[in-house]
């Protein structure tokens, strides 16, 4: 009973571990962690900031070490306080902040951007190029412009970006990409 309980758990194991690589490929699993706890303990520190609260409206996003600040703040100040309250996280190579300085959007827009996301990945599915996983980009997306993370060659960026671009309701591409090439 002993041993077919452990080898029930070690089949388990190796299903899951197989699985973790499936899904990060090019990233490691302690990357990926990394990445969701910096993402998490970012978002933290944000939303708890109570100088941006009504101010402000952000959201992360992380990969491979990459912070992306997205959204909107009410002015340059606050945009520079969203970027200083999440500077200095271990396992942060770099920060960009790309939030636009102007009036908070409404619950509707960010409902479009959840959508326009959704979508742009869903889009992914029809690049037909040998080798190409679309869980490799990370899309993010504020005021109809669509970011771009991940660790991807220059022609896997290109193709990405051009299906992104023929997506209806996308306004500009941003590519936050690291090369393999």
């Amino acid at each position: 009973m002993r041993k077919t309980i452990l080898i029930s758990v070690a089949i388990t194991l190796c299903a899951v571990l197989t699985a973790c690589s499936l899904f990060t490929p090019r990233r490691g699993f302690n990357r990926l962690m990394n990445d969701r706890n910096v993402q998490i303990t970012a978002q933290r520190a944000l939303d708890n900031d109570s100088e941006l609260s009504g101010r402000a409206h952000i959201g992360t996003s992380v990969y491979n070490g990459v912070l992306l600040l997205i959204g909107e703040a009410s002015t340059e100040e606050v945009k520079e306080r969203a970027g200083a309250d999440v500077a200095g996280y271990e396992g942060v190579q770099r920060v960009v902040n790309l939030i636009d300085v102007m009036p908070l959007q409404s619950v509707a827009r960010s409902m479009r951007d959840a959508s326009l996301t959704a979508t742009v990945k869903t889009s992914l599915l029809h690049i037909d190029m040998k080798g190409f996983d679309p869980g490799r980009v990370k899309i993010s997306t504020a005021h109809g412009k669509v970011y771009l993370m991940g660790l991807v060659s220059h022609a896997e960026a290109d193709a990405v970006v051009q299906q992104a671009r023929s997506v209806a309701g996308v306004q500009q591409v941003v590519q936050v990409f690291e090369y393999t090439d």
